[in-house]
């Protein structure tokens, strides 16, 4: 009778919007967090999130599950409930966004060590088309980072 009840308040709240059939949760307000998190965290969610369901990025919601992430029901883009971190799965891939006021070359060292150790630890491999730009912040403090993976 759990079970059952259970299963119909998921199917409910998935049917309202606010429940992704893959058990994110959805809203129309999504954003990021704004705590910054170290890059090589960003890369370990890349590689877990990404480079796991690459090429058709399928995946991803189930991926994402386990994690505080909050799937905006409008953009699709899927905004860690505390970091400022987004992932987003588009035409051209999968790829993820963050903030950090490390400098470039520390930023992108520890992003790699990241990537590095996590697809190590799920038997992926890392592919050489991976994109990775940069920009800064609108308000001036920190940098955000891009790290992608096209189709």
């Amino acid at each position: 009778m759990i079970k059952h009840t259970f299963m119909v308040i998921s199917l409910t709240l998935a049917s309202a919007g606010c429940v992704s059939s893959s058990g994110v949760a959805r809203s129309a307000d999504a954003e990021p967090g704004v705590d910054l998190i170290p890059p090589s965290f960003a890369g370990n969610f890349f590689t877990e999130i990404c480079l796991t369901t690459a090429p058709s990025f399928e995946g991803v919601g189930q991926a994402i599950a386990g994690e505080t992430f909050v799937q905006n029901s409008g953009t699709g883009t899927y905004y860690h409930k505390f970091a400022d971190l987004s992932i987003k799965v588009s035409d051209y891939g999968c790829s993820l966004v963050f903030k950090s006021d490390m400098s470039v070359e520390d930023t992108l060292s520890e992003l790699a060590k990241g990537v590095t150790k996590n697809a190590s630890n799920w038997g992926v491999t890392i592919p050489k088309n991976l994109d990775i730009t940069s920009r800064p912040s609108p308000t001036g403090d920190g940098r955000y980072f891009r790290i992608g993976l096209p189709r």
